[in-house]
């Protein structure tokens, strides 16, 4: 449940209140929220110099109210930068009030923040539904992952439940109405996908879990655009320095000036409820290298650069994985990703 370093421009967010309510209501939310706003030479004296260090205003998203569609646990969020506005979008769970998550309930919702430490959600929440009497989303939408590019939010998403999970896309022109597509797999048993676009390839891959491949599950699969992956020649990804394949679950991949980059995650017995975010680097996107076991207590460390020496990790708090109860917390960083690695 990826990454990716995007600083675009979009100015004047919401600019066309009569064109569309629902961007009036959010630019008044993004309004409210400037004042609190930092800049970078802030953020930075945030951040720590020999990995990263936990925001002292964690969490930075926090669980609906009760009886919101957003009241059990949030997880699985992907962030972005367009223009001079954050952008976040995360699945979310119901509650049942019997102490467990409804996953049947999941579906997809939307932040925006000033700089990245301050959120408040979207008014037009949650920005994606199951399809009602649909053959195969109808249980749960889930494991966002955004990108903003030739005008438009791309949207890939899963949908189902078990052996039903695939995987779809869809649009936005605001980055609030969301307007599916297409179902761009027939796999079943699917998760945490990620999707880099390498434009110099014109090419895309899409990171996922495959629950039938494991424990050797963490796939890539290629596209020459948003929808027609090629899963029947879908690549299996080992991490080199990893005892245990599928230690490397949750993986957040991102390319930037010419290296790979994977925030991942350990699965084993415990349920990911005592272990850390690690990060592994490769030159291709196939063969990685892990450089750094404990990178931070978590889980689904999402990392967006802000500015040059300068990043944002997204998290869920250890022990909270699929937990009801789990939130969204962020640790800075400031220095070079390259120095992250264990010494």
């Amino acid at each position: 449940m990826c990454v990716i370093i995007l600083v675009l421009v979009m100015r004047g967010y919401g600019a066309d209140p009569s064109a569309n309510p629902g961007v009036a209501s959010l630019a008044d939310v993004i309004r409210g929220l400037k004042a609190s706003a930092l800049d970078a030479t802030a953020l930075r004296q945030l951040g720590g110099t020999s990995g990263f260090k936990e925001y002292h205003g964690n969490p930075v998203l926090k669980l609906g109210e009760k009886g919101q569609w957003d009241a059990g646990a949030l997880g699985s969020m992907t962030v972005l930068k367009v223009g001079d506005f954050y952008h976040m979008y995360y699945q979310a769970w119901g509650d049942k009030g019997t102490g467990r998550l409804d996953y049947y309930s999941l579906q997809i919702g939307h932040a925006v923040s000033p700089d990245g430490l301050h959120w408040a959600k979207d008014p037009a929440n949650p920005v994606l539904s199951p399809e009602p009497g649909s053959n195969w989303d109808a249980d749960g939408v889930w494991d966002p992952f955004v990108i903003y590019e030739d005008g438009k939010f791309k949207l890939w998403y899963g949908g189902g439940d078990t052996d039903h999970c695939d995987w779809a896309f869809a649009v936005s022109a605001d980055g609030s109405h969301f307007v599916k597509k297409s179902r761009v797999s027939h796999l079943g048993n699917v998760e945490d996908d990620r999707v880099v676009h390498d434009a110099a390839k014109s090419h895309y891959y899409m990171y996922y879990w495959d629950r039938r491949r494991a424990p050797l599950g963490l796939m890539r699969a290629e596209s020459p655009n948003e929808t027609d992956f090629d899963f029947g020649h879908a690549v299996p990804i080992k991490i080199e320095g990893e005892k245990y394949a599928g230690a490397y679950k949750f993986s957040h991949v991102f390319l930037d000036d010419g290296t790979w980059y994977m925030y991942y995650r350990n699965f084993g017995p415990s349920h990911c409820a005592d272990g850390a975010i690690r990060f592994a680097t490769s030159t291709d996107g196939l063969h990685w290298t892990s450089r750094n076991k404990n990178l931070l207590k978590g889980h689904d460390g999402e990392v967006l650069k802000v500015a040059d020496r300068l990043f944002i990790i997204y998290y869920g708090p250890q022990g909270y994985f699929d937990r009801r109860g789990c939130d969204i917390r962020v640790a800075v960083y400031t220095g070079d990703l390259k120095d992250l690695q264990s010494k």
